[in-house]
Parts: structure tokens; sequence; C-alpha cells
């Protein structure tokens, strides 16, 4: 008789761990609460699917436990094993600037060829219905759901964390772990925006800038990206706040001072910067706005310098000691973080099943044999150009090929 195996959660990492168990000989039944499966991964990368990047390396993943976990998913499972193994149902990548997308870029491409290849691999599907349970046997599991029962020999569990709720992650794995004894890092919101107290740059709300970011809690700075933000209403987002979200996110947890320092113009050396702004400002006749045309958005040089205190229509006695003052401002703005984007508004979160808990060669629970975790609901978060999902991909791999021999 082949393996009976239940996977719970039918996103990415459960539908790769189902068709990597299925080739392998068990029986797998996948049980996803949604009408469908994959319903989070249509909404990623604009609906484009950056589905992995070419490489992955310590800096692109972040884990409390060290390299060891991420080091021996990657040894058995890199990202050309992604690529390959999507080349093999269909996928053709192509690469921009490391970011990984279907030649076609729909994200429906590759929601369509991993729920064809779980009907090819015989793998049965049960759509709208909750798991409510798993209880341990002396021998299998009992998972329960609202109105009926199923007997496994092996339970992987790929019910994700709580980001995008709309989606189906709700946390509720993350609740059935802890009945099962195991530890929950408090999951926060990542990869989402950063809101500003007393935002003083509010009123350039639409403004894209190109910035050094980089967050300060308690005085240490823990974390830095450098790319295209935009000014919010209430906050600064962009993918490089984003990255650098959920060590804010963990701070505010604990309440910690969280600051952001934001440095523009990055690709510009201080000191060929300071010049810059030095010769715009001594401009014989030119307010300091108009010394700022071509440098900064019209909608952000005013508020840029009311907040550097520099009138924008007085033209200053001392060009060379307004320029000092300006550039002393604009090289660390420093703003204080009171909150970030929800749940709702983040892609993934940060926090899950302590990795230590977890055997990264099998993804086999070390406190409960034959449950296996896979993807998001670990305590596994990465940046913004397909790194979540390649972790996803390789753990679901790594828990269906041990889970289901």
């Amino acid at each position: 008789m082949p393996k009976k195996l239940i996977i719970i959660g039918g996103g990415s990492a459960g539908c790769f761990a189902a068709i990597t168990a299925a080739e392998s000989g068990a029986g797998v039944t996948l049980i996803e609460k949604n009408p469908v499966a994959l319903k989070k991964i249509l909404a990623t990368g604009n609906g484009r699917c950056n589905y992995c990047h070419d490489k992955v390396t310590f800096t692109d993943l972040y884990r409390p436990e060290g390299d060891g976990f991420l080091n021996t998913v990657m040894k058995n499972f890199s990202p050309e094993n992604v690529l390959d193994k999507f080349r093999s149902l269909g996928i053709t990548p192509v690469n921009k600037d490391g970011y990984i997308y279907p030649y076609s870029e729909q994200a429906r491409a590759v929601s369509d060829v991993l729920k064809r290849t779980l009907a090819q691999c015989g793998v049965s599907v049960i759509t709208d219905t909750e798991v409510t349970d798993i209880i341990k046997k002396e021998s299998g599991f009992t998972v329960v759901c609202a109105d009926k029962e199923f007997d496994a020999d092996a339970v992987i569990l790929t019910t994700g964390g709580k980001a995008a709720p709309n989606t189906g992650s709700d946390g509720r794995g993350f609740d059935i772990c802890k009945t099962l004894g195991h530890k929950v890092i408090t999951p926060v919101p990542a990869l989402t925006y950063l809101v500003i107290k007393d935002h003083p740059y509010k009123k350039a709300a639409g403004t894209r800038l190109s910035a050094k970011v980089s967050i300060e809690v308690s005085g240490r700075i823990l974390s830095s990206d450098t790319g295209q933000i935009q000014i919010t209403k209430n906050g600064i987002s962009g993918i490089p706040s984003f990255n650098i979200c959920r060590f804010a996110s963990r701070g505010l947890l604990e309440k910690e001072p969280v600051r952001l320092h934001i440095r523009l113009v990055p690709d510009m050396d201080e000191d060929v910067l300071k010049e810059e702004i030095s010769e715009r400002l001594c401009r014989e006749n030119t307010t300091p706005y108009e010394a700022l045309t071509g440098l900064f958005p019209d909608t952000f040089a005013d508020s840029l310098l009311r907040n550097a205190g520099t009138d924008p229509d007085r033209i200053p006695d001392n060009g060379r000691k307004a320029a000092e003052k300006l550039f002393a401002y604009l090289k660390d703005i420093t703003l204080c973080v009171s909150g970030t984007g929800d749940f709702a508004d983040a892609q993934v979160t940060c926090g899950g099943v302590s990795l230590d808990e977890v055997d990264p060669s099998s993804m086999e629970s070390k406190l409960v044999p034959g449950l296996y975790l896979a993807g998001e609901i670990l305590d596994m978060d990465g940046k913004c150009g397909g790194y979540n999902l390649y972790f996803a991909w390789a753990s679901g791999y790594i828990a269906g090929k041990n889970g289901g021999a």
C-alpha cells in the first residue's frame, strides 16, 4: 500500500510538496480552505509572478538561528533546481536583473501548470475545507475538519503565515503547531510600508525618489537598502522600505524606539553631492526652490527645503552656508517610525515556527515525528525578488520528498 500523506494548505509550498510526494509514489491528499488552490500566487509580482531569483545568498533570507538551516535547504534544492523543475512543467524562465518570471509574465501560467501536474500525478485535491486540528496517534495522524476526519501516515503543514489574509493565510496553522507543542515566534508584518510619526512629507505624497534607507532600532542600524522609495500620506513605501520593514515590525513589537534614516541621491559621492548643492544654491538671483529644479521632483523640493529649515522662496544671503545646512540634512533625514502596514497590506510574515524545532534536511518536526512543515509557516522571511517563493518551493520539495517516502 502506498504511504498515505495529507498536505494541509494549497499554496506554493503545499502544491510543490504534493507533486514531489506523489511522484515519489505516495498517495497524496491536499486539503485547501479556499475554493481553489494557489490563490495567493496570482497576485505575486503584480500578477507577473516573480517565482524565483537567479541567485540566493544568506543576506536575502532572514533567519534568527544562523546560516545552517538555509545552507542545508539550498544544498538539497537550489534556485537552479527550482528553474529546472519548472522548465519540466512547461514554464520557460525570463531573467530580469536576477528576478525570474515566466516568459509570458503571467502568474496564471505558474498556477495552471501546478494544478495540471497535481491532477496528472493523481493528487486528490479537496477544497472549501478547513482543518481545525491534527491529532497525533500511536501510529500516524488524524486530520480533523469541520464535518469530516482523515487518517494519514504523515502530514505536511503548509498553511502559510498571516500576511494577505484575504488569500486564506489567517494564522490558523500557528495555532495547530502550538497545540502540538511547537514554539511560534510572534508573527509580525513584513514587506510592507513604514508609518512615520508626525509625517513631515505628507504634502509630497505620491513622490518617488532614489534613496538609501536604513532602519535603526534602539540606537543600532539593523538593515539598509537602496532603490526607489515612494512617499505616501502616512509614511514611506517602495521596495527598499519593504525590505527593511521586518526589523521595524519586530522592534515595534518589543516597544523599542525605531527610526528611519534616508540618504537622498545615493548614487552620488558625498563630496560630489555637496559641491552640486553648493553650486546650485550659489547661483545668482536663484531661490533655493529654483536651485533644486532637476535634482528633486517639484512636489518634494518645497517640503525638503522647509524641513531643512530653509525658506524655499528667499534667496540666501550666503549660498555656501545654506548649501552646507541643506546637505547635512539631506544626507541623513531621520524620521520616527510609529508603525507598519498591517497583515492585510503585508506580502509575507516575519515569525513563525522556530527553525530550531525543524530538521532542514527533511523538514520534519523534531518534536512530532511524521509531521513536516514548509513555506511561510516557518520563521524564515526574505526580501522582495522571488526569495520567499524560492524558500516555499525548496522547503516544499524537501518536505514532499521525505514525507512521501
